[in-house]
């Protein structure tokens, strides 16, 4: 008898382990539902403009470099999962859903940097200028981060 109710036991538990493992990889594959598009517009100086684009599905980049970059042209680069993670965890700590849609300043002669951001279908898009929270400019310096990074391949087949 004790052997039956033990065995019904552990039957009853088993459905919550398959289901901790489920949990577990859905986390594991929230980079896959995840997308990052970074641009920065000119300025009255000497600033960096170009847009990149970070897949989580596809686990590249794409590089747009326009003016005042090292990178002028279209380029792509391999993104690790290491990179995904670290860029997810970088929203996550930013709060990121819940900031405002803009912070424009009244600077004007400053390059907007827009990061829209989509993590398992929702979306949402920010324009910085001037005078943003320190949890978004940390942020945008890690994207800059990968923009800066070493590992891009020119890709002279993309429309310029």
């Amino acid at each position: 008898m004790k052997l039956l109710i033990y065995s019904a036991f552990l039957l009853f538990l088993a459905p919550c382990n398959s289901t901790k493992k489920i949990a577990s990889s859905e986390q594991t594959n929230t980079t896959d539902k995840m997308e990052i598009v970074y641009q920065r517009t000119p300025c009255f100086g000497k600033c960096p403009t170009y847009v990149m684009t970070i897949s989580g599905a596809t686990k590249t980049a794409t590089f747009k470099g326009e003016s005042n970059t090292d990178k002028i042209g279209n380029y792509t680069k391999t993104i690790t999962e290491a990179e995904l993670k670290t860029l997810y965890d970088a929203f996550e700590k930013a709060n990121f859903f819940a900031l405002n849609d803009e912070y424009m300043g009244i600077i004007t002669d400053f390059p907007v940097k827009t990061i829209t951001y989509t993590l398992n279908g929702k979306t949402k898009k920010i324009k910085e200028r001037h005078q943003a929270p320190k949890e978004l400019t940390d942020l945008e310096k890690i994207i800059e981060e990968v923009a800066n990074s070493s590992g891009w391949t020119k890709n002279d087949t993309a429309d310029n």
